[in-house]
């Protein structure tokens, strides 16, 4: 038969092992055991003299007084389970003091300190289960030891009794509320530094994006109730991948780094700087409306030039200022609005400052003036017929097709579009969109969950506003997408059938 394997004992290890912090809790307590013991045979000894004991149980007594406490830690150190171990010993401790009830004829004063003190620690170490557990072993304990001792009743109202059980009394429970206030402190420590582990980004030290968001939720709700001023900032810094292809991920970090700092040094106490993702950062600026805001943009990205991030270049970033305004009905859209002025600051060049206009932009051509080119006559709006023509093609051609307006919002989409998500009315923000076919298992079938989903999409889509990418539906049908960000976060998709292997395309 094959042995089992034994856990290595725990006095083997150091002291200060990292990996055993429950040592110093028991060792704590193993001290305090040890006096408690002593104290309750100093509290027992003038009612054994008074009763004119036999040398025997003086020594039984003192055996167990003295030499107990050092036998429940060799217990503890090597038990499998040290926590029953501990528990265990606790209900021990009950007994004995049950059975020295009898060796004392029941003396009032002393009694009544035993019995309190090993409930103390019972409550104390295990709750009320422990403690009717402590009860039940101290009236065993009163049984086995009327047999030993006999059956006698002095209750011993004088002041030696009474002096004899002060000190245990008030040292034994005294001690536990001690230990148990320095275990509550380091809890509290504890969960401390585990509520700024989980709200703070490790690498840079600014909020994560998760606890950012929640702050910039609260800051739009208090703005809503004010009608205070606020505005949101998104930065990405420029070309990071290649700072980590060329010269390293430490250097990468250290970039992060640099940054992170540049924000807590350049914005104000009550800014709320945050890393959003990667090499992307949020700022929020409440009290804040646009033309302060730029400023602070402006001054961010001087620094940038005048004082680099890393020793081999100068590090760039694209800013995106969104100033919450009336048109933007909740804190999911007022970071989707800064992200589009991001895509458009680093559309247009990168190393610049994109606002967001208080309107948004039409889709309609634009006037004299405009940075924008203007549509081909053939498909200007101001002839209808051909825009009809167009459309009903797409539709004969059944593909796919939708535009999105810089608010996330559906505003065009054709039946096939329509067909291919399931979309109800209702429904018509992009992820809402893409969560509500998810759920009908029908649409893109996507490679992870929607909400990881949609962020990786929102990436694509700042670093690449023209894109070709393949789809997949869920009934296995595959289409080339061809999307397009244009017009301060106008977006137009379009997907287009994938021709089946062996198919010849059309000359």
């Amino acid at each position: 038969m094959s042995a089992i394997p034994r856990t290595p004992p725990v006095q083997r290890l150091p002291a200060a092992y990292s990996l055993t912090p429950h040592l110093i809790y028991p060792h704590r307590l193993y001290l305090l055991h040890a006096i408690a013991t002593v104290l309750a045979v100093v509290a027992m000894a003038p009612a054994m003299w008074t009763l004119q004991v036999p040398l025997e149980h003086w020594l039984t007594t003192l055996a167990f007084g003295l030499g107990w406490p050092h036998l429940a830690r060799w217990r503890y150190r090597r038990s499998r389970n040290p926590n029953r171990a501990e528990m265990q010993h606790v209900l021990i401790d009950g007994l004995l003091a049950g059975m020295g009830l009898p060796l004392i004829a029941f003396n009032l004063p002393i009694g009544t300190a035993l019995i309190a003190v090993t409930c103390f620690a019972a409550m104390f170490g295990g709750g009320p289960r422990l403690l009717a557990g402590n009860l039940l072993a101290l009236m065993v304990g009163v049984l086995l030891g009327i047999p030993f001792y006999g059956l006698h009743w002095e209750p011993g109202l004088d002041w030696l009794s009474f002096l004899a059980s002060l000190p245990l009394a008030w040292v034994a429970p005294m001690g536990l509320l001690r230990i148990g206030y320095d275990v509550t402190q380091g809890l509290h420590h504890r969960r401390n530094e585990l509520e700024l582990r989980g709200w703070h980004d490790g690498l840079s030290g600014l909020f994560n994006r998760t606890h950012w968001e929640d702050t910039v939720r609260a800051e739009f709700a208090r703005c809503r109730r004010t009608g205070q001023a606020a505005t949101l900032i998104l930065a990405d810094l420029d070309h990071f991948k290649q700072i980590n292809d060329l010269y390293g991920h430490a250097e990468g970090d250290s970039v992060i780094r640099r940054f992170a700092d540049l924000l807590r040094t350049n914005l104000r106490d009550i800014d709320v700087p945050g890393r959003y993702g990667g090499e992307e950062f949020g700022v929020l600026l409440p009290l804040t409306p646009l033309p302060e805001a730029m400023e602070v943009v402006r001054r961010l990205h001087r620094r940038l030039h005048e004082a680099p991030l890393s020793r081999h270049r100068t590090i760039t970033a694209s800013f995106g200022v969104a100033e919450l305004t009336a048109d933007i009905d909740s804190p999911e859209t007022w970071i989707r609005q800064a992200d589009l002025t991001l895509y458009r600051a680093k559309y247009d060049g990168r190393d610049r400052i994109a606002e967001r206009s208080a309107t948004p932009v039409a889709p309609s051509a634009p006037e004299g003036g405009s940075s924008h080119a203007p549509l081909r006559p053939a498909l200007s709006p101001r002839d209808p017929a051909v825009l009809a023509q167009l459309l009903q093609g797409i539709d004969i051609a059944d593909t796919p097709v939708a535009m999105y307006n810089p608010d996330d919002q559906l505003v065009m989409a054709n039946d096939a579009y329509i067909r291919l998500h399931g979309i109800p009315p209702g429904v018509v923000r992009f992820a809402d969109v893409i969560r509500h076919a998810h759920r009908l298992r029908q649409g893109v079938a996507l490679d992870s969950d929607p909400e990881t989903w949609l962020r990786d999409v929102q990436l694509q889509r700042r670093r690449a506003p023209r894109r070709l990418f393949p789809v997949t539906t869920l009934d296995g049908v595959r289409f080339q997408g061809i999307e397009v960000c244009f017009n301060d976060g106008w977006i137009l998709t379009t997907l287009v059938a994938a021709a089946p292997a062996g198919l010849a395309s059309p000359a």
